[in-house]
Order: C-alpha cells, then sequence, then structure tokens
C-alpha cells in the first residue's frame, strides 16, 4: 500500500508542471495574445507556449517566438529578417526534416498564409517518431521585424490529428499582437 502511495505522490509532482487554461492569454514579453482552448493545459516550464488536451504525446499546439538571426537546431541553413515568406519555409522545412529523432518526414504542402495581418506559409507535414509512430503536423510562421513568430500543431496521424484540428485553427486565428510590431 505503502508503494502505491508513493507512487501516486511522485506521478502528482511530476505533473505539477502543467496548468489548466482556457480564454485570453497574453504573453507581454513577446507581444501576442491568443484564445486558448478550454480544457487544456499549458506547460509551465517552457519558454514557448505548449499546450495539450490529453497529453503532449497525443497532441500539442506549440506557439513561440524566436529572434530571427538564431541559429536553428538541426540545419545550417538561417532565417533572415528579410526573407519572404516562401524562403523562410524552406528553412524551416529543411529544419524540420533534418531532425534526428524523426524519421520518413514528407512535406504534405507548402502554402502561403496571413497570420496576424503578415504574410507568411502553412506546412502540413508527417513523420515517424523513434518508435515508428506516424504523426501529422502543420507548422504556420511569419517575420515580423527582427523576430519569427510559429505557431505548430502535432497528433498522431491516426485518429488525433483531424480531431483536433479545428482547435488550432481557432488558436491560430485569434493570435494577435499586443503592440503594433
Amino acid at each position: 500500500m505503502k508503494k502505491w502511495l508513493v507512487l501516486l505522490t511522485l506521478l502528482a509532482v511530476g505533473c505539477a508542471p502543467w496548468v489548466r487554461v482556457g480564454g485570453v492569454y497574453r504573453d507581454t514579453e513577446k507581444n501576442f495574445t491568443v484564445d486558448l482552448p478550454q480544457g487544456w493545459m499549458k506547460s509551465s516550464v517552457d519558454k514557448s507556449l505548449l499546450i495539450t488536451r490529453d497529453g503532449a504525446v497525443l497532441q500539442t499546439i506549440v506557439i513561440e517566438r524566436l529572434k530571427a538571426t538564431d541559429e536553428l537546431p538541426h540545419t545550417k541553413k538561417k532565417l533572415e529578417p528579410s526573407m519572404l515568406p516562401h524562403e523562410a519555409a524552406e528553412v524551416i522545412a529543411d529544419n524540420m526534416s533534418s531532425n534526428p529523432s524523426i524519421t520518413d518526414f514528407t512535406l504534405l504542402a507548402n502554402a502561403p498564409a496571413t497570420i496576424a495581418n503578415r504574410p507568411g506559409f502553412r506546412l502540413l507535414y508527417q513523420y515517424k517518431n523513434k518508435d515508428g509512430l506516424q504523426f501529422k503536423g502543420m507548422y504556420c510562421g511569419f517575420l515580423s521585424g527582427d523576430w519569427f513568430y510559429a505557431l505548430r500543431y502535432t497528433a498522431p496521424a491516426r485518429y488525433y490529428f483531424d480531431k483536433d484540428t479545428g482547435t488550432f485553427e481557432k488558436v491560430l486565428g485569434s493570435f494577435t499582437f499586443i503592440r503594433s510590431a
């Protein structure tokens, strides 16, 4: 009985970095606001905004801001503040396809997109993780001044991706700047 109590306590402590969310989320440091879905949970330990409903392996929506000139982890290609959206999309796709923790990366679509009234791009892709599970994802990004903003959604291709695509579209559509960027 004591072993179960210790295990449950450890599990509860391990879950502590997650906070339930819903409604308007403001990040004044990164200069954006977005509507988060009710009942989802936010990681409070990541530098980017990471939310999930059923667990990070089952679906994640990530919103991040990077300095446009920062190095990307998996490619030697670089973003530049003056890049056109399709050029930035190519750099991001190369970064994802070069990630050693995924296999069978396939870019399914690369299209222009408008995000927060800025010209950007939308990538649709799929890949397998190290265990062979097939994932599908949508990556939307744009450059604004010296910053690169990205909103991405990933989930297992079977069942979960289609289930929460509409939620991602609502989050994406609600993304706005707090101050004029």
